[in-house]
């Protein structure tokens, strides 16, 4: 894989306020700095940012047509009028179903729910679920992440005798559902100061301002909320903070039974108080139910109060979730082959499609597809010629202008810069294809390298336990506040080796006389591609380690690299940009291999050591003076001689990527 492109930021450190915020707020150095560099650089925005109580919440009846719908809820409930909640099927439209039902019958409402099934039905209101929802008496239908955009599907509900409140927080278009009121903070002209609450989050408020306060709600539900915004990955700023430090803490000590129920079968982590395991150990499980079966089953378990009942649901939807893992490692296997079979080194885009694939799940694989290729990804499902697909993207290109780019052809689109869904028809899927990648050509010559955002710079001395839990201060982490990243420089490897099989790699280095623990979490790799003696930076996370009733320092790594103190193991010289040449140059046929293996090759020939870095960094330039073709899949390269090029005289020093690497350099001497 191409190496990651380390971003640190960009201000200069503060000493003097570095220090005030230490002696204020009683902070380690390193956490200050992520403060400051993050942008709360006045001692207001920090006690803003670390105040996490819920008195900091902003009132619900700043949002427009809040009074509106709050007034329409309380008449359907005084005249007994039953009530419909129609959400989505992702977990935030499941918790935001189910806060509201269970508020609204609190009240001695008539309430009932409606998810639209994802195979059948597909995202948001439908014109035969209004019908359905009419038959069985409904006469207020409240949306709940969704809504926003059925403006036509709001006109057919009132030709059907329903009246609808809308709550959402997706983008708005320029006319607005003609409902009896819009709740969503991104309407144009909302005054809320707060845009990014997730549908949850919205929900919440209005119950909120049905209630005449938050704090009693959070108390009653704020586990339900807390668990719809972190799924949402919403950012986690603002009263989002608040909401998911409150929740959290609820959920560890008193659940709602049916997230108690999941949380007993996640396992005694579960009673962590991190939304890292709320993300990725809890929220996967209700999430199954909506791709698996139907999200109704989710509702009911966050609804019920019987214990039994809880533990039934909770079972089920786990066994969703494992066969859901299922079904997408055998998709992930199956797109990666195509990957590697089609032989896409000169794609930027990859666009994969079979017959029977689970559409509820390919938004996930292609995810992972971005990942393991740093390409953006394009997953479709075949199905009778007519296609659903889910796509992600890289950095640098937008993924829902790209789509639009291509309107003509689909069928309906929507989403954002990294993530998006559409339909399509089957025979127009090899015209996608050339048309998104003729696209992604315009906008890079190659793929840009992954980025890595550091947050702070270290030293060895920083590591220690107190620095580890004053950390812990920044929490909630999740979008718009990511678990700090820290930089560690010129460190000396003393013992490397792998575990798990070869899975995970353990590095015991050195720096000023600090003995310093790393673990690398898939990266068993770094074995081959890193000795004892050499000299790296190391940029990860830091964490406390629990062994055997010891408690020890390590920084999990986010990524490794070659000290850029040692430039000779970084930027090729004259000499071996003239010997990898020659190597390239006396192969009979183009290269394709992996960029470590291929730089262990070309080291035994010339019996001195390529390290891979600096062997990605000469392809690379020779790939801009136009001497060879360079194409990057995952960990793989692909090596072309352009023909004519034999014996061509260049300018290396005129290379993007030459000046790149000495810039590079020299920024972090």
């Amino acid at each position: 894989m191409a190496a990651k492109e380390w971003i640190f930021p960009d201000r200069k450190e503060d000493t003097e306020l570095i220090g005030k915020f230490c002696a204020r707020f009683d902070l380690p150095v390193p956490v200050a700095r992520v403060m400051i560099n993050r942008g709360f650089d006045t001692v207001e925005k920090a006690e803003n940012y670390l105040n996490k109580s819920i008195d900091c919440l902003h009132d619900p009846l700043g949002m427009a047509d809040m009074e509106k719908a709050a007034g329409r809820i309380r008449r359907a409930v005084e005249s007994g009028e039953k009530i419909t909640v129609y959400g989505d099927y992702d977990v935030d439209g499941i918790t935001a179903t189910a806060l509201m039902v269970r508020y609204l019958r609190s009240l001695g409402a008539d309430a009932d729910a409606y998810i639209p099934n994802r195979q059948s039905e597909g995202y948001g209101v439908n014109r035969s679920a209004l019908e359905a929802i009419a038959g069985r008496g409904t006469a207020l239908v409240v949306t709940v992440d969704t809504g926003i955009t059925a403006a036509p599907e709001v006109e057919y509900a009132g030709e059907l005798g329903l009246d609808v409140i809308i709550t959402d927080h997706h983008e708005c278009k320029e006319t607005l559902p003609a409902a009896a009121a819009v709740v969503n903070p991104k309407r144009a002209d909302c005054p809320y100061p707060f845009k990014e609450l997730a549908g949850v989050g919205v929900a919440f408020k209005l119950v909120c301002a049905l209630e005449g306060g938050s704090r009693s709600v959070l108390e009653r539900y704020g586990d339900i909320v807390a668990l719809g915004t972190i799924a949402d990955v919403v950012s986690l700023t603002d009263e989002n903070r608040a909401i998911v430090e409150y929740g959290i803490n609820k959920m560890c000590s008193d659940p709602n039974p049916g997230l108690g129920a999941v949380m007993d079968i996640v396992g005694p982590g579960s009673k962590w108080n991190s939304s890292a395991v709320v993300s990725y150990s809890v929220a996967p499980r209700l999430n199954a139910a909506g791709r698996m079966s139907s999200a109704m089953k989710a509702v009911d378990l966050l609804l019920t109060e019987d214990h039994e009942e809880a533990v039934r649901l909770a079972k089920e939807l786990d066994e969703e979730n494992n066969l859901r893992r299922q079904v997408e490692s055998v998709i992930f296997a199956e797109a990666s082959e195509m990957v590697r079979s089609r032989d896409c080194f000169g794609k930027k885009v990859l666009v994969l499609a079979k017959k029977g694939w689970h559409h509820g799940i390919i938004g996930v694989v292609a995810s992972r597809i971005c990942d393991k290729f740093n390409k953006s990804c394009i997953l479709i499902s075949v199905e009778n010629g007519r296609c659903k697909s889910s796509g992600r993207s890289v950095e640098g290109l937008n993924l829902f202008e790209a789509l639009s780019s291509c309107g003509d052809i689909l069928e309906k689109f929507g989403g954002h810069a990294y993530a998006a869904g559409f339909s399509i028809l089957e025979e127009n899927i090899p015209e996608l294809d050339r048309r998104l990648n003729e696209y992604a050509d315009k906008i890079f010559r190659r793929e840009p390298a992954p980025r890595l955002y550091i947050d702070a710079r270290i030293e060895a001395e920083d590591l220690n336990l107190d620095t580890v839990r004053k950390t812990r201060l920044l929490c909630p982490y999740g979008a718009g506040n990511k678990t700090p990243v820290f930089a560690l420089t010129e460190v000396r490897i003393d013992d490397l080796r792998t575990l798990s099989e070869g899975r995970h790699c353990r590095l015991m280095c050195e720096k000023n006389g600090v003995r310093i623990e790393a673990i690398a979490f898939g990266m068993g790799h770094l074995a081959g591609e890193y000795s004892a003696g050499d000299f790296v930076d190391l940029a990860g996370e830091m964490n406390i380690n629990y062994y055997n009733g010891t408690e020890r320092v390590q920084l999990v790594l986010s990524d490794i690299r070659l000290s850029r103190q040692w430039p000779a193991d970084i930027l090729p010289s004259r000499q071996d940009f003239a010997d990898i040449y020659r190597y390239i140059k006396r192969q009979s046929r183009p290269i394709r291999d992996d960029a470590a293996r291929l730089a262990s090759r070309i080291s035994y020939t010339l019996r001195r050591r390529i390290k891979r870095e600096k062997l990605l960094g000469a392809l690379a330039v020779f790939d801009d003076v136009g001497i060879i073709r360079l194409g990057l899949l995952g960990d793989m390269v692909k090596i072309e001689l352009l023909p004519g090029e034999a014996g061509k005289k260049v300018n290396l020093d005129s290379s993007p990527e030459y000046i790149r690497i000495k810039k590079g350099l020299e920024n972090s001497v």
